[in-house]
């Protein structure tokens, strides 16, 4: 499923991120790699999630989302 149908308050882990080598390698750097456990936290009215990882909160813009492939927990 992708994040986009996650809906908010759910746990998921991130199966994969189908994205270019630039923006899959910034979503690592801020922690956001396969297997990782994540909350979806709120949806943002243009589409754009903010999820948690850990304490950590990330803004993810709408077609960002679409590239992230989650199975809920």
């Amino acid at each position: 499923m992708e994040l986009t149908a996650l809906p908010t308050g759910a746990r998921a882990h991130v199966r994969a991120v189908s994205a270019e080598s630039a923006a899959v390698l910034r979503l690592r750097e801020m922690g956001l790699r396969p297997g990782t456990v994540l909350r979806l936290t709120a949806r943002g009215a243009s589409g754009s999630r903010i999820v948690s990882i850990g304490a950590a909160r990330l803004a993810i813009d709408a077609t960002t989302c679409s590239l992230i492939e989650v199975d809920p927990t």
